[in-house]
């Protein structure tokens, strides 16, 4: 399993005044709660049943309470993307956290139908909708100011495009993301002409994207958050995040529009 979300959670204060959070899928979520929030105090996860676990945070302030809450329910909502077994061989621990808005197409429904961030998503690609790109915008750079970790990057950046495309929607959202979050973002960051990727085999993606990305700034001991419409197999996220650590970068997190149901791209 390489996609979750956190399909519930217990959060109540118990009697003797400490709060008491119960959450399931313990190994992916309990080191992202933790990132997200460092300070916050607690006697450390311990285990249940069915990967469930559960701690108790002592000495909360309100404020905190109320971000973690929110925090929580963003989780709630958002897909985490994990290494899937076929990209294990070719990466390790690039990207920190990847999460995408939702799936491009509902489950389980023939003909194909698109989620509402899908629909989105597609008309903002294909035929560069200006309403669709606002709202996608907004959508993102909402996830971003409530998930603490992604709003600490130091660094949005656009998955780089190749040279010979004319629109690119992940530059687009990454400018809208950053006037509506009112910061700086953008990297000096290009990509050779690679082939489609999506033409390609795996293993032959993975070579084209060997040495396709180039830095023209510094990224050392940076934060970077990457932004993509479209999570399929991982392959050019996990790509470029190997890439900005192997010149420096402390952390790669990836936040995309949608996540195809395939994991396997063409494998």
């Amino acid at each position: 399993m390489s996609r979750f979300i956190l399909s519930f959670f217990n959060f109540t204060q118990t009697a003797g005044g400490d709060l008491s959070l119960t959450i399931p899928i313990c190994n992916v979520y309990a080191p992202i709660i933790d990132r997200a929030f460092p300070r916050i105090k607690h006697i450390g996860w311990r285990p249940t049943v069915n990967r469930k676990c559960y701690t108790y945070i002592k000495q909360i302030s309100d404020n905190d309470r109320k971000r973690l809450q929110g925090f929580l329910e963003l989780l709630h909502a958002l897909w985490c993307l994990t290494l899937t077994p076929h990209l294990r061989p070719h990466f390790k621990k690039e990207l920190n956290e990847a999460y995408a808005l939702d799936f491009n197409f509902k489950q389980g429904i023939e003909p194909l139908e698109y989620t509402r961030i899908g629909s989105l998503e597609h008309v903002a690609k294909e035929q560069r909708i200006s309403g669709a790109i606002r709202e996608l915008a907004k959508a993102l750079a909402l996830t971003i100011h409530r998930h603490p970790t992604l709003a600490r990057a130091d660094l949005i950046v656009g998955m780089p495009p190749r040279p010979s495309q004319t629109f690119h929607l992940a530059d687009v959202l990454v400018r809208r993301i950053g006037v509506i979050l009112g910061r700086d973002v953008g990297l000096s960051l290009t990509k050779d002409e690679i082939p489609k990727l999506r033409n390609l085999p795996l293993e032959k993606k993975i070579v084209a994207l060997k040495g396709a990305f180039h830095l023209n700034e510094s990224v050392e001991g940076k934060t970077v958050l990457i932004v993509d419409d479209l999570y399929q197999s991982g392959t050019s996220a996990w790509s470029l995040a190997k890439f900005l650590r192997k010149n420096g970068a402390r952390e790669v997190y990836c936040l995309a529009c949608v996540k195809s149901w395939s994991d396997t791209d063409n494998v």
